[in-house]
């Protein structure tokens, strides 16, 4: 960890946390993962959309702090697959979510193919993508320096 500087204070913690993890410093906590459960459609679209949103904020702070150091993080929304959805991607990693539908029920979904998950899972609240943005940047940093 790096002494903070006077130029810290315009920096959110997570853009602190971001500039630790291309300093090389471990800074990965679990996701904190619910599996994915049935709401009114209406409902678990307010929660897809939120966390659409927040990606946004999370996304450009850590583009902020990668900026010269390193690739940013994409954010790309699908559109043609006749369901929300949006992929955070850095290099050859990603993680998809996407809200799934039966019927008059709907569901969140978070979607990684380096991660076997046994069945759908979804954020347990928006801070967890802060979280996986640091599993991006870590995962990268390691799989670029030969590490599984």
């Amino acid at each position: 960890m790096r002494e903070a500087g006077q130029r810290d204070v315009v920096f959110t913690p997570f853009m602190l946390r971001t500039r630790d993890v291309l300093d090389g410093e471990d800074r990965s906590t679990p996701l904190r993962l619910r599996p994915s459960c049935l709401h009114p459609v209406a409902r678990a679209t307010d929660e897809w959309f939120y966390l659409r949103a927040r990606s946004e904020q999370v996304i450009a702070e850590a583009n902020a702090m990668l900026r010269g150091r390193a690739a940013p993080v994409d954010l790309l929304d699908e559109y043609g697959t006749g369901e929300l959805g949006f992929v955070l991607r850095r290099g050859d990693r990603s993680a998809r979510i996407r809200l799934g539908q039966a019927g008059r029920q709907a569901w969140v979904e978070l979607q990684r193919p380096y991660v076997a998950d046994a069945r759908p899972v979804e954020p347990e609240d928006p801070a967890v993508l802060e979280d996986l943005v640091v599993e991006l940047l870590a995962d990268t940093r390691a799989h670029q320096e030969g590490r599984p």
